[in-house]
Formats: C-alpha cells, sequence, structure tokens
C-alpha cells in the first residue's frame, strides 16, 4: 500500500520533494493511504530516520519529532489546543521577558537531547544563564521547563515515552496540561534525580523554575478563555504585592 504524506489540497499547484514513502508537498497537511485521504487528526511513525534525514524531511510547517531513529509526524492541533497555547504562551513569555528571567519559545522550536532525540515541545523555557544551548534552529542541550499540552490523540506518547526522555534529559520542571480530564500534572525533578509528581484541577500552579509564575488552572478550562493581557497582570500584581508584604514584615 502506498504511503505519503502531502501538503495542499490542489494536486495540480503542489511541489512536491520525495523522501522514500513520503511526499512533501508546500502547505496544509494530509495523510494518504493508497487512494485514500486520512484528515486529521492522525499520529505517524516512520522507522529507520536519521538525524540529517530529519532535518531535509521537517520545515517550519511541519510538527515532526525524531525519537530514536523513528520519525513522528504530528497532525495540525486543533483550534482548542491553540488557544490553550497561545494563552499560556503570552504569559510565559510576557512574565520571563518582564522579570528578565529567561527566554520562552514556542511549538516550533526543536530540542536536541541526543543522538536520534529532536523534539518540539509546545512551549519551553530556558533560564538566562544557560541561553547559550540556543542556536540559530534549535536547542543544544535540554530546556529548564517544558509544558506539553495533550491531544487525544497524542496524550499516551506524551505521556509515556515522551515524558521518559524528558526524564532521561534531566529536564527540571515539566507540565503536561489535558484540557480534556481537566488536570496539569506537574513533574519536578529532585536533587537525587527522580521526579516527584503533583496533579492540579483548581487553584494556583506554580512554577518552580519560572520563580513567581503560575497560573490558575480554572483559566484553561473555561470555555472561552480569559483575556491574557488582565490575567499577566494579575500574576505579575500578585508577585508584587508579595514582595511588598515581606518588606513591612
Amino acid at each position: 500500500m502506498e504511503k505519503r504524506v502531502e501538503r495542499n489540497a490542489e494536486a495540480g499547484k503542489r511541489k512536491v520533494k520525495k523522501r522514500g514513502d513520503a511526499v512533501e508537498t508546500e502547505s496544509g497537511s494530509q495523510l494518504i493511504l493508497g487512494k485514500k485521504v486520512i484528515e486529521p487528526p492522525y499520529f505517524v511513525r516512520k522507522f529507520g530516520v536519521s538525524e540529517e534525514e530529519y532535518e531535509e524531511f521537517t520545515d517550519e510547517d511541519t510538527k515532526a519529532e525524531l525519537f530514536d531513529g523513528t520519525l513522528i509526524i504530528h497532525s495540525p492541533a486543533s483550534i482548542r489546543h491553540g488557544d490553550i497555547f497561545g494563552f499560556l504562551y503570552f504569559l510565559m513569555r510576557g512574565y520571563a521577558e518582564h522579570k528578565r528571567l529567561g527566554k520562552v519559545l514556542g511549538s516550533r522550536a526543536t530540542m536536541h537531547l541526543g543522538p536520534c532525540r529532536l523534539f518540539e515541545p509546545d512551549i519551553l523555557f530556558v533560564r538566562s544563564e544557560r541561553l547559550s544551548i540556543l542556536r540559530e534552529r534549535r536547542l543544544e542541550g535540554v530546556a529548564d521547563l517544558v509544558v506539553e499540552i495533550l491531544s487525544p490523540w497524542t496524550r499516551n506518547y506524551d505521556m509515556q515515552e515522551k515524558r521518559q526522555a524528558y526524564h532521561s534529559a534531566g529536564v527540571e520542571e515539566l507540565w503536561f496540561v489535558d484540557d480534556e480530564a481537566r488536570n496539569i500534572v506537574v513533574d519536578r525533578r529532585r536533587r537525587d534525580g527522580k521526579y516527584r509528581t503533583s496533579t492540579v484541577r483548581a487553584g494556583k500552579v506554580e512554577s518552580e523554575v519560572m520563580q513567581g509564575f503560575f497560573v490558575l488552572a480554572e483559566w484553561l478550562w473555561a470555555e472561552v478563555l480569559p483575556e491574557p493581557f488582565a490575567c499577566l497582570q494579575k500574576i505579575l500584581g500578585e508577585r508584587k504585592r508579595g514582595k511588598q508584604s515581606l518588606k513591612n514584615k
């Protein structure tokens, strides 16, 4: 059976790059099996892929990762996933820049964790003192904080294989945001290298890596997400009030 990944609904206008049993085109994202178009969501694995082939196959429009020689191609994110990503990215980047803590990058940032291990977290944070690991196209090393927004078709991969890879690499703090289950699973690395896990369904989710940053879980579960600038002001305001209280003691 013929397998290929296509980008563009209009076959006559495609520019195609062939990579074995994959076909790369300019825009959109479809999976074609034989003559049948498989619409998103999908989750595709292609085995026996090198880092060089990964670089050739992927571009800024492709959500793909390389895990021990297996190329993992993700379908386009849902609108809801995109909304949660945009909301959290705005809050995290705004907070980190205001406090000059480091750099927040989105889902097109690739993290190189070792031979044939290239991952694209939804959001990552690198402390200021470690910004030397940033290269033009990717991070050569591990981020300090990683956020993954789970989808029904990626939950098992994110929570099992990918989570273990992050633990092995030593990511200091991990957030897994599960909109369907309405909880946030947080893994924090202890000094002995093991992880402690907490699950938050309501109230504050606080970061130990990005000091002073938090979100209220309820913000993420709202059908219409709250106005992000107002939420950022609340985060910054609570941090400021906390400092003032310490001064008054």
